[in-house]
């Protein structure tokens, strides 16, 4: 985008501001926000977690928002996402167990912005940060190895819930 995703407008709303809203129409327990506290949001009202480690990509706010959080259980959503839904992540905690998260899969693609994760995955961000491979991929890969996430594959129809934002030309008014 060329400038923080946070700020960008989606359909007359910034994307952070967007997101909020779908994640408390999920009536979560806890909400936090991974980013700078000097960011726009940062007097929202919220806990803004920012990266212990700077940049390591997406991996890093994995880590410090499971290391932050106090429930078990934590629901990622990533800011450029915005299509994703209430409902959706509604049927994403109905398929975890006590100790166990699920992760959305689009043709082998795991989605790691929008999944649930386990606060106990926590150990295993720590030492893939250690080392060359920072990917979601990598890190989900190994949460499935150690039934800490369970995969489910997003069927046709819900597959353009995962459109991410990444370009100017992705927003839905873009000329």
């Amino acid at each position: 985008m060329g400038r923080d995703k946070a700020g960008v407008d989606f359909m007359g709303t910034p994307l952070w501001l967007h997101q909020l809203r779908t994640l408390r129409n999920t009536q979560a327990d806890e909400i936090l926000i991974s980013g700078r506290k000097e960011a726009l949001y940062g007097d929202c009202g919220l806990a803004i977690i920012e990266d212990e480690i700077n940049n390591a990509g997406p991996l890093a706010g994995i880590a410090s928002l499971l290391a932050a959080a106090k429930h078990p259980l934590v629901l990622m959503l990533a800011v450029d996402m915005p299509y994703i839904t209430d409902a959706y992540l509604g049927s994403l905690r109905k398929q975890c167990s006590g100790t166990c998260g699920v992760v959305p899969e689009v043709a082998g693609f795991y989605e790691g912005g929008a999944a649930i994760f386990p606060k106990s995955a926590g150990a295993i961000v720590s030492q893939i940060l250690k080392g060359d491979d920072h990917s979601i991929q990598l890190f989900v890969r190994e949460c499935a190895a150690r039934d800490l996430v369970r995969i489910t594959s997003v069927a046709a129809a819900e597959i353009a819930l995962f459109k991410s934002l990444n370009f100017p030309s992705d927003l839905p008014d873009a000329p």
